[in-house]
């Protein structure tokens, strides 16, 4: 349901605007990653902003998702909830990835819902940290004891694309840490200082990745595999496990602090983008078979390699802007949420 953006403002309410604010923006990074993805065999440019986009755009969803779950309890409404919003989607849309991958790429259905195709890992993922989150609450030390069980599961051979298990555990520490972390972030955004420490840290990143192009080594940062299948010994690897939950982390924290807007989104643009940022499912699951079919066809070299990178930027944005849309969001209802179908019946 929209934001009456009308009423009275609490601290709450000007909080969650933001929050919904940077979960737009944050699929949009989603959506620019995975298309200039498809021309990084061509385009230094699409290298540079593909690399930059994966250091941080999982962590900010993470630490967004752990803040919208921060009251979840171990109860089976939960479990009705994880159902209905995310197993039942992830079901229904890995049935779509068959069949756009047989259309397009003539790739035989494997019909395995246990390892997930393109982009659907983070439905399964969410899944596990919402299972996992309410037993870890009442530790003291629960953050980094999550963050000792992330070093662990490196250590196994095969752990990998099950059931997102890897991604899971990986990820889990940032999924606890988003609730204190997105408060604070609520408070740093009135400071300059923090906005321009902010700047200076995706500064940062911005330079390794463009300086290092194509030697930027961004495997560790998709959360997705162990140590063995990394080619590194356990105690390099848990030396880039930490650094990439360091690095994702403040950089995430850093690219949500930057972002543009005021407290009760006041203009028009701030509350499209709220009301934009509570549909941003919408714009995940529908850009994925989208994804499929331009990268099967010969529109990856149609125009100069940066131009199209350019191009596929714009594209990208303007499909994040069109799947939010009231005419797509009614015809996409029965795949992205089918309970809002069955309840209106």
């Amino acid at each position: 349901m929209s934001q009456d953006l009308s009423k009275p403002q609490t601290a709450l309410s000007v909080r969650q605007t933001w929050i919904d604010q940077a979960r737009w923006c944050a699929i949009v990074l989603v959506v620019v990653g995975h298309a200039v993805g498809l021309l990084r065999g061509t385009s230094d440019l699409a290298v540079v902003i593909s690399n930059f986009v994966y250091m941080f755009h999982i962590p900010v969803l993470v630490l967004l998702a752990g803040w919208g779950a921060r009251r979840t309890n171990a109860d089976g409404n939960t479990l009705a909830k994880i159902f209905w919003q995310l197993l039942l989607p992830y079901v229904i849309f890995q049935l779509i990835a068959f069949l756009f991958n047989f259309l397009f790429e003539d790739d035989s259905p494997s019909w395995s819902f246990t390892s997930q195709t393109f982009g659907l890992w983070f439905l399964v993922a969410l899944a596990g940290w919402r299972l996992l989150a309410p037993w870890f609450h009442g530790l003291k030390y629960a953050v980094p004891l999550a963050v000792l069980v992330a070093l662990l599961a490196g250590l196994s051979p095969n752990i990998g694309g099950f059931l997102s298990l890897s991604r899971i555990l990986v990820f889990l520490p940032m999924f606890l840490a988003g609730p204190w972390l997105i408060d604070k972030i609520a408070v740093w955004r009135h400071d300059l200082r923090y906005k321009l420490a902010a700047a200076a840290v995706l500064l940062v990143g911005a330079s390794a990745t463009l300086l290092m192009r194509r030697d930027f080594w961004r495997t560790p940062f998709f959360g997705n595999a162990g140590y063995e299948a990394l080619n590194v010994d356990p105690v390099e690897g848990m030396l880039w496990r930490l650094l990439v939950l360091t690095v994702g982390t403040a950089m995430a924290a850093a690219f949500m602090l930057v972002l543009p807007g005021k407290p009760g989104a006041p203009s028009p643009i701030g509350a499209w983008v709220a009301n934009a940022g509570q549909r941003t499912m919408y714009a995940y699951l529908l850009h994925l078979p989208v994804i499929t079919v331009i990268g099967s066809t010969a529109a990856t070299d149609i125009f100069a390699p940066s131009a199209q990178t350019a191009l596929y930027v714009a594209g990208a944005f303007v499909f994040c802007i069109l799947a939010v849309s009231r005419l797509v969001t009614t015809l996409a209802t029965p795949l992205v949420e089918p309970r809002r179908i069955l309840l209106q019946r």
